[in-house]
Protein backbone atom coordinates (compact mmCIF):
# COMPACT_ATOMS: atom_id res chain seq x y z
CA UNK A 1 0.00 0.00 0.00
CA UNK A 2 2.59 2.43 1.00
CA UNK A 3 4.57 1.47 -2.49
CA UNK A 4 1.05 2.39 -4.54
CA UNK A 5 0.89 5.71 -2.38
CA UNK A 6 4.62 6.54 -3.15
CA UNK A 7 4.50 6.23 -6.66
CA UNK A 8 0.90 8.01 -7.30
CA UNK A 9 3.20 10.71 -5.53
CA UNK A 10 6.24 10.52 -7.53
CA UNK A 11 3.51 10.42 -11.02
CA UNK A 12 1.67 13.42 -9.15
CA UNK A 13 5.13 14.98 -8.50
CA UNK A 14 6.33 14.92 -12.63
CA UNK A 15 3.11 16.37 -13.72
CA UNK A 16 3.58 19.17 -11.02
CA UNK A 17 7.39 19.45 -12.99
CA UNK A 18 6.29 18.86 -15.87
CA UNK A 19 3.47 22.10 -15.79
CA UNK A 20 5.95 24.17 -14.51
CA UNK A 21 8.30 23.61 -17.73
CA UNK A 22 5.13 24.50 -19.95
CA UNK A 23 2.30 27.61 -20.58
CA UNK A 24 -0.99 26.89 -22.36
CA UNK A 25 -2.43 29.63 -25.39
CA UNK A 26 -5.96 29.16 -25.05
CA UNK A 27 -7.37 30.43 -29.03
CA UNK A 28 -11.08 30.54 -28.90
CA UNK A 29 -12.16 31.60 -31.82
CA UNK A 30 -16.03 31.61 -33.54
CA UNK A 31 -16.47 31.09 -37.65
CA UNK A 32 -12.89 29.28 -37.47
CA UNK A 33 -14.03 25.85 -37.08
CA UNK A 34 -11.70 23.38 -39.46
CA UNK A 35 -9.28 26.08 -39.61
CA UNK A 36 -6.07 25.29 -38.74
CA UNK A 37 -3.94 27.65 -36.24
CA UNK A 38 -0.48 28.24 -36.35
CA UNK A 39 1.49 28.91 -33.10
CA UNK A 40 4.52 30.95 -34.29
CA UNK A 41 7.95 32.64 -32.49
CA UNK A 42 10.90 34.44 -33.82
CA UNK A 43 13.76 31.95 -34.37
CA UNK A 44 17.04 33.15 -36.25
CA UNK A 45 15.08 36.55 -37.51
CA UNK A 46 12.33 34.42 -39.01
CA UNK A 47 8.96 33.38 -38.21
CA UNK A 48 8.84 30.07 -37.13
CA UNK A 49 5.78 27.42 -36.94
CA UNK A 50 6.45 25.89 -33.73
CA UNK A 51 2.86 24.24 -33.33
CA UNK A 52 -0.26 23.86 -35.09
CA UNK A 53 -3.62 22.75 -34.68
CA UNK A 54 -7.43 22.52 -36.13
CA UNK A 55 -9.84 24.29 -34.69
CA UNK A 56 -12.70 22.41 -33.32
CA UNK A 57 -15.77 23.62 -31.44
CA UNK A 58 -14.38 27.01 -31.74
CA UNK A 59 -11.32 25.86 -29.69
CA UNK A 60 -7.94 25.40 -30.09
CA UNK A 61 -5.04 25.39 -27.17
CA UNK A 62 -1.18 24.96 -27.29
CA UNK A 63 0.87 23.63 -24.46
CA UNK A 64 4.06 25.87 -25.13
CA UNK A 65 7.87 24.83 -23.49
CA UNK A 66 8.85 28.00 -21.43
CA UNK A 67 11.43 30.17 -22.90
CA UNK A 68 14.03 32.53 -21.39
CA UNK A 69 13.95 34.82 -24.23
CA UNK A 70 10.65 36.76 -23.92
CA UNK A 71 9.94 38.24 -27.28
CA UNK A 72 6.31 38.34 -28.86
CA UNK A 73 5.01 34.99 -29.74
CA UNK A 74 2.15 35.14 -33.16
CA UNK A 75 -1.17 33.52 -33.64
CA UNK A 76 -1.62 33.12 -37.59
CA UNK A 77 -4.83 31.43 -39.23
CA UNK A 78 -4.97 31.44 -43.39
CA UNK A 79 -7.29 34.63 -43.99
CA UNK A 80 -5.70 37.30 -41.78
CA UNK A 81 -3.37 39.12 -43.67
CA UNK A 82 -1.05 39.58 -40.47
CA UNK A 83 0.03 37.66 -37.47
CA UNK A 84 -1.69 38.11 -34.02
CA UNK A 85 1.51 38.99 -31.62
CA UNK A 86 1.43 38.59 -28.13
CA UNK A 87 3.76 38.33 -25.35
CA UNK A 88 3.53 35.65 -22.74
CA UNK A 89 6.45 35.94 -20.46
CA UNK A 90 5.62 31.82 -19.97
CA UNK A 91 2.38 32.44 -18.33
CA UNK A 92 -1.00 31.20 -19.69
CA UNK A 93 -2.46 33.36 -22.06
CA UNK A 94 -6.43 33.34 -24.04
CA UNK A 95 -6.69 34.78 -27.32
CA UNK A 96 -10.37 35.13 -27.87
CA UNK A 97 -12.41 37.08 -30.48
CA UNK A 98 -14.26 36.21 -34.25
CA UNK A 99 -12.12 34.85 -37.18
CA UNK A 100 -14.35 37.49 -39.18
CA UNK A 101 -13.17 40.50 -36.82
CA UNK A 102 -9.33 40.55 -36.52
CA UNK A 103 -9.43 44.17 -35.16
CA UNK A 104 -11.56 42.97 -32.12
CA UNK A 105 -9.18 40.15 -31.23
CA UNK A 106 -8.79 40.10 -27.30
CA UNK A 107 -5.60 39.10 -25.91
CA UNK A 108 -5.47 38.23 -22.18
CA UNK A 109 -1.79 37.59 -21.29
CA UNK A 110 1.12 38.57 -19.03
CA UNK A 111 1.80 42.33 -17.67
CA UNK A 112 4.14 43.28 -20.34
CA UNK A 113 1.29 42.40 -22.92
CA UNK A 114 -0.99 44.34 -20.64
CA UNK A 115 1.34 47.32 -20.46
CA UNK A 116 1.51 47.17 -24.21
CA UNK A 117 -2.90 46.82 -24.41
CA UNK A 118 -2.02 50.01 -22.75
CA UNK A 119 0.04 51.95 -25.23
CA UNK A 120 -1.96 50.55 -28.09
CA UNK A 121 -4.85 51.77 -26.58
CA UNK A 122 -3.38 55.38 -26.57
CA UNK A 123 -2.11 54.99 -29.58
CA UNK A 124 -5.45 54.11 -31.95
CA UNK A 125 -6.52 57.75 -30.61
CA UNK A 126 -3.29 59.29 -32.15
CA UNK A 127 -2.32 60.88 -35.40
CA UNK A 128 0.52 59.31 -37.50
CA UNK A 129 2.14 62.62 -35.83
CA UNK A 130 1.01 61.97 -32.16
CA UNK A 131 2.19 57.72 -32.45
CA UNK A 132 5.12 58.67 -33.65
CA UNK A 133 5.80 61.35 -30.88
CA UNK A 134 4.34 58.58 -28.08
CA UNK A 135 6.71 55.86 -29.96
CA UNK A 136 9.51 58.04 -29.49
CA UNK A 137 9.04 59.14 -26.31
CA UNK A 138 8.81 55.53 -25.18
CA UNK A 139 12.01 54.46 -26.01
CA UNK A 140 13.93 57.60 -25.25
CA UNK A 141 12.62 58.29 -21.68
CA UNK A 142 11.02 54.61 -20.26
CA UNK A 143 12.98 52.52 -18.02
CA UNK A 144 10.58 49.63 -17.51
CA UNK A 145 11.80 46.06 -18.10
CA UNK A 146 9.44 45.59 -20.52
CA UNK A 147 12.16 48.76 -22.65
CA UNK A 148 13.70 46.55 -25.35
CA UNK A 149 10.93 44.02 -25.75
CA UNK A 150 7.68 46.69 -26.27
CA UNK A 151 10.12 49.59 -27.83
CA UNK A 152 11.71 47.44 -30.26
CA UNK A 153 8.37 45.63 -31.38
CA UNK A 154 6.36 49.29 -31.26
CA UNK A 155 8.99 50.59 -34.01
CA UNK A 156 8.83 47.53 -35.95
CA UNK A 157 5.19 47.52 -36.01
CA UNK A 158 4.71 51.39 -36.77
CA UNK A 159 7.85 51.66 -39.05
CA UNK A 160 6.07 53.37 -41.46
CA UNK A 161 6.45 56.11 -39.48
CA UNK A 162 9.93 56.55 -39.00
CA UNK A 163 12.26 57.55 -41.74
CA UNK A 164 16.19 55.88 -42.19
CA UNK A 165 18.04 58.72 -39.94
CA UNK A 166 15.38 58.28 -37.18
CA UNK A 167 15.98 54.67 -37.49
CA UNK A 168 19.30 55.04 -36.44
CA UNK A 169 18.84 57.32 -33.95
CA UNK A 170 16.13 54.89 -32.22
CA UNK A 171 18.20 51.79 -32.61
CA UNK A 172 20.96 53.68 -30.30
CA UNK A 173 18.47 53.52 -27.21
CA UNK A 174 18.43 49.59 -27.22
CA UNK A 175 20.44 47.83 -24.65
CA UNK A 176 20.13 44.18 -25.32
CA UNK A 177 20.82 43.27 -28.49
CA UNK A 178 19.39 39.17 -28.58
CA UNK A 179 16.27 40.87 -28.92
CA UNK A 180 14.41 39.22 -31.88
CA UNK A 181 12.39 42.74 -32.88
CA UNK A 182 16.11 44.70 -32.35
CA UNK A 183 17.30 41.98 -35.13
CA UNK A 184 14.11 42.36 -37.22
CA UNK A 185 14.75 46.41 -37.01
CA UNK A 186 18.27 46.14 -38.08
CA UNK A 187 17.55 43.90 -41.27
CA UNK A 188 14.72 46.18 -41.98
CA UNK A 189 16.80 49.00 -41.96
CA UNK A 190 19.56 47.17 -44.29
CA UNK A 191 16.61 46.61 -46.59
CA UNK A 192 15.58 50.55 -46.66
CA UNK A 193 19.34 51.23 -47.33
CA UNK A 194 19.38 48.36 -50.29
CA UNK A 195 16.45 50.63 -51.95
CA UNK A 196 17.35 54.55 -51.18
CA UNK A 197 17.66 56.32 -54.76
CA UNK A 198 20.44 55.70 -55.97
CA UNK A 199 20.45 51.98 -55.23
CA UNK A 200 20.45 49.54 -57.63
CA UNK A 201 16.62 47.42 -57.96
CA UNK A 202 16.31 43.78 -56.32
CA UNK A 203 15.08 41.42 -59.02
CA UNK A 204 12.35 39.19 -57.94
CA UNK A 205 10.19 36.65 -59.80
CA UNK A 206 6.21 35.65 -59.34
CA UNK A 207 3.47 34.67 -60.70
CA UNK A 208 1.41 36.46 -63.10
CA UNK A 209 -2.48 36.25 -62.84
CA UNK A 210 -2.54 33.53 -65.33
CA UNK A 211 0.45 31.45 -63.20
CA UNK A 212 3.29 32.45 -65.52
CA UNK A 213 6.58 33.53 -63.88
CA UNK A 214 7.21 37.32 -64.52
CA UNK A 215 10.83 37.97 -63.52
CA UNK A 216 11.50 41.78 -62.95
CA UNK A 217 14.85 41.80 -64.53
CA UNK A 218 13.93 41.11 -67.92
CA UNK A 219 11.34 44.27 -68.03
CA UNK A 220 14.07 46.51 -66.86
CA UNK A 221 14.96 48.67 -69.91
CA UNK A 222 11.88 48.31 -71.83
CA UNK A 223 11.06 51.53 -71.27
CA UNK A 224 12.67 54.99 -69.72
CA UNK A 225 11.20 54.28 -66.24
CA UNK A 226 9.90 50.77 -64.91
CA UNK A 227 7.42 51.64 -61.88
CA UNK A 228 6.90 48.61 -58.81
CA UNK A 229 3.48 49.19 -56.80
CA UNK A 230 3.10 47.57 -54.21
CA UNK A 231 -0.52 47.37 -53.41
CA UNK A 232 -3.78 44.92 -52.06
CA UNK A 233 -7.33 45.12 -53.43
CA UNK A 234 -8.31 45.04 -49.52
CA UNK A 235 -6.27 48.53 -48.87
CA UNK A 236 -8.36 51.70 -49.14
CA UNK A 237 -5.45 53.85 -49.72
CA UNK A 238 -4.22 51.97 -52.75
CA UNK A 239 -7.73 51.93 -54.31
CA UNK A 240 -8.13 55.82 -53.57
CA UNK A 241 -4.43 56.03 -55.48
CA UNK A 242 -5.40 53.65 -58.60
CA UNK A 243 -7.14 56.10 -60.66
CA UNK A 244 -3.94 58.47 -60.36
CA UNK A 245 -1.83 55.54 -61.20
CA UNK A 246 -4.01 54.46 -64.37
CA UNK A 247 -4.34 57.90 -65.59
CA UNK A 248 -0.57 58.47 -65.58
CA UNK A 249 0.04 55.08 -67.48
CA UNK A 250 -2.40 56.25 -69.78
CA UNK A 251 -0.87 59.50 -70.58
CA UNK A 252 2.74 58.23 -70.52
CA UNK A 253 2.37 54.54 -71.58
CA UNK A 254 3.73 55.91 -75.13
CA UNK A 255 6.02 58.04 -74.49
CA UNK A 256 8.14 55.58 -71.77
CA UNK A 257 6.85 54.19 -68.69
CA UNK A 258 5.89 50.39 -68.04
CA UNK A 259 4.27 48.89 -64.59
CA UNK A 260 4.56 46.12 -62.77
CA UNK A 261 1.59 45.68 -59.91
CA UNK A 262 2.64 43.07 -56.88
CA UNK A 263 -0.11 42.66 -54.71
CA UNK A 264 -0.16 42.20 -51.32
CA UNK A 265 -4.11 39.83 -51.48
CA UNK A 266 -4.37 36.85 -49.85
CA UNK A 267 -7.89 36.12 -51.95
CA UNK A 268 -7.42 35.60 -55.77
CA UNK A 269 -10.72 36.22 -56.83
CA UNK A 270 -10.82 40.14 -55.09
CA UNK A 271 -7.28 40.58 -56.55
CA UNK A 272 -8.37 39.94 -60.30
CA UNK A 273 -12.09 42.29 -59.85
CA UNK A 274 -9.91 44.49 -58.37
CA UNK A 275 -7.98 44.88 -61.12
CA UNK A 276 -10.89 45.06 -63.34
CA UNK A 277 -12.64 47.28 -61.66
CA UNK A 278 -10.29 49.71 -60.63
CA UNK A 279 -8.71 49.23 -64.74
CA UNK A 280 -5.37 48.23 -64.43
CA UNK A 281 -4.56 47.73 -68.26
CA UNK A 282 -1.04 47.13 -67.76
CA UNK A 283 0.36 43.96 -68.40
CA UNK A 284 2.23 42.77 -65.27
CA UNK A 285 0.52 41.64 -62.12
CA UNK A 286 1.71 39.45 -60.39
CA UNK A 287 1.15 37.94 -56.47
CA UNK A 288 1.92 35.70 -54.57
CA UNK A 289 -1.41 35.60 -52.84
CA UNK A 290 0.65 35.69 -49.32
CA UNK A 291 -0.36 39.09 -47.97
CA UNK A 292 2.28 40.74 -45.87
CA UNK A 293 4.75 37.49 -46.33
CA UNK A 294 5.08 38.50 -49.71
CA UNK A 295 8.55 38.11 -50.42
CA UNK A 296 9.27 41.09 -53.14
CA UNK A 297 7.78 43.50 -50.36
CA UNK A 298 10.06 41.65 -47.53
CA UNK A 299 13.38 42.28 -49.86
CA UNK A 300 12.02 45.72 -50.85
CA UNK A 301 11.59 46.94 -47.10
CA UNK A 302 7.44 47.92 -47.53
CA UNK A 303 6.19 48.56 -44.62
CA UNK A 304 2.32 49.88 -45.76
CA UNK A 305 0.60 50.60 -49.27
CA UNK A 306 0.63 51.52 -51.42
CA UNK A 307 4.12 52.12 -52.18
CA UNK A 308 6.32 52.31 -55.25
CA UNK A 309 9.74 52.55 -56.70
CA UNK A 310 10.71 54.15 -60.06
CA UNK A 311 13.86 52.59 -62.02
CA UNK A 312 16.00 53.50 -64.89
CA UNK A 313 16.97 52.02 -67.94
CA UNK A 314 19.99 51.33 -66.41
CA UNK A 315 18.31 49.71 -63.34
CA UNK A 316 19.11 52.62 -60.65
CA UNK A 317 16.08 53.26 -58.20
CA UNK A 318 15.25 57.13 -59.16
CA UNK A 319 12.52 58.26 -57.29
CA UNK A 320 10.21 55.85 -54.62
CA UNK A 321 7.08 56.52 -52.92
CA UNK A 322 5.13 59.17 -55.21
CA UNK A 323 1.84 59.17 -55.29
CA UNK A 324 -1.19 61.74 -56.86
CA UNK A 325 0.05 64.98 -58.07
CA UNK A 326 4.10 64.09 -57.22
CA UNK A 327 4.24 61.04 -59.64
CA UNK A 328 2.25 62.66 -62.01
CA UNK A 329 5.13 65.73 -62.34
CA UNK A 330 8.22 63.46 -61.63
CA UNK A 331 7.35 61.47 -64.67
CA UNK A 332 6.03 64.49 -67.09
CA UNK A 333 9.61 66.14 -65.98
CA UNK A 334 11.36 62.72 -66.27
CA UNK A 335 10.40 62.04 -69.46
CA UNK A 336 11.03 65.26 -71.26
CA UNK A 337 14.53 65.15 -69.91
CA UNK A 338 15.02 61.71 -71.21
CA UNK A 339 13.43 63.11 -74.74
CA UNK A 340 16.45 66.02 -74.95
Amino acid sequence: MKNKILICSLVIASLIACNKNTFKVDVEMTNANGKKVYLQKLIDNQFVNIDSAVVDNNKVVFDVKKDDNHDAYHIYIKGWRRAVPFFADNKDVVINGDFNAYNKLKVEASQTQQFLDSINKALNNLNEIGQKELITDFIKNNDSEFHDELGSYLVYRYKWLFDLDEFRELMTYFADESKSYIEKLREYISMLERTEIGQPYIDFTMSDIDGEDVTLSTLVGNKELLMIDFWAAWCPDCRVENPNIVEVYNDFKDKGIEIISVSLDTDREAWLKAIADDNLSWKNHVSELKGWNCSAASEYGVAFIPQNFLIDTNGIIVARNLNGKDLRVFVENYLSDTDK
